[in-house]
């Protein structure tokens, strides 16, 4: 049988703005501690695979300095206090990208690392979406977009200039429908 970790003590090592980096002391079920284990408390986030009335699929290039390089992705960001995934992919698309309207649904949801963090990825498929509103850049964002057909993104994906798991793992899942949507539009 199972048996979750408990928790003896926790503190944190780090606690800001961008993250809450905590060390637990845990004791398994027979007995053992594991200390220290940290874990990253970092808040829920969100993209959306926006795809236009002609089938193609707008992204966005930007800077990763943890990489060190620019990255392909789709639009999207960190959950501001109180909104729902929604509501934030909605306000991520149409900051990013100017993007509005559209028929939404859910296209993945999952943990990014449930060993060593807490927070959620959630990723929307927004269908019919139009490029009509003024984007709105975050201080540190500088994006270029990029409008592309699922062989497009599979060919940067073999690539590896799509390469961010995230985001790989939710355009997988919404493959299928983006072929759909594609074929709908031809």
């Amino acid at each position: 049988m199972l048996h979750p970790w408990q928790i003896v003590s926790s503190r944190f090592v780090v606690k800001d703005r961008w993250l809450r980096l905590r060390a637990d002391t845990c004791r398994t079920h027979d007995g053992r501690d594991i200390d220290p284990y940290y874990v990253l408390e970092k808040r829920d986030f969100v993209h959306t695979i926006p795809v236009l009335a002609d089938g193609r699929i707008v992204l966005v290039r930007q800077y990763r300095h943890g990489a060190q390089e620019f990255c392909l992705e789709f639009p999207g960001g960190i959950l501001d206090d109180g909104e729902t995934p929604i509501e934030g992919a909605r306000r991520e698309l149409r900051e990013e990208c100017g993007a509005v309207g559209g028929s939404w649904s859910l296209a993945a949801k999952f943990f990014p690392n449930p060993a060593r963090q807490t927070n959620h990825f959630h990723c929307f498929l927004a269908e019919g979406v139009t490029l009509s509103a003024e984007t709105s850049f975050d201080d540190n964002e500088d994006l270029e977009i990029n409008i592309m057909s699922v062989a497009e993104i599979d060919a940067e994906l073999a690539g590896g200039s799509f390469n961010q798991a995230t985001h790989i793992a939710a355009f997988l899942m919404a493959r299928p429908r983006l072929l759909a949507a594609e074929a709908n539009a031809g």
